[in-house]
């Protein structure tokens, strides 16, 4: 059982529109991609069931998120930038 203090949501579907990588190059030469990809999008609602709204007056939200890594080489990162797969 959800305590009554916990958030409550409904859950919305989404589609994806533009997903990126970030780069870091690491101190042994190895570069790292790093991108959270949304799981789970709910829509926060009120305890009557309405919807919730922050403080500003935007729609309230709770999203789950998976982080996808890649490690590569500089020359695959080379590669790919050069490609424009990265962006």
């Amino acid at each position: 059982m959800i305590p009554s203090s916990q958030p409550r949501g409904k859950l919305v579907g989404f589609k994806p529109l533009q997903e990126r990588f970030s780069y870091y190059a690491l101190d042994d030469g190895t570069v790292l991609g790093i991108k959270p990809a949304v799981v789970k999008v709910y829509r926060l609602q009120n305890p009557d069931n309405s919807p919730a709204f922050s403080p500003d007056g935007t729609p309230a939200y709770f999203y789950q998120t998976q982080n996808i890594t890649q490690v590569l080489t500089p020359d695959e990162y080379k590669s790919i930038k050069a490609d424009g797969i990265s962006e």
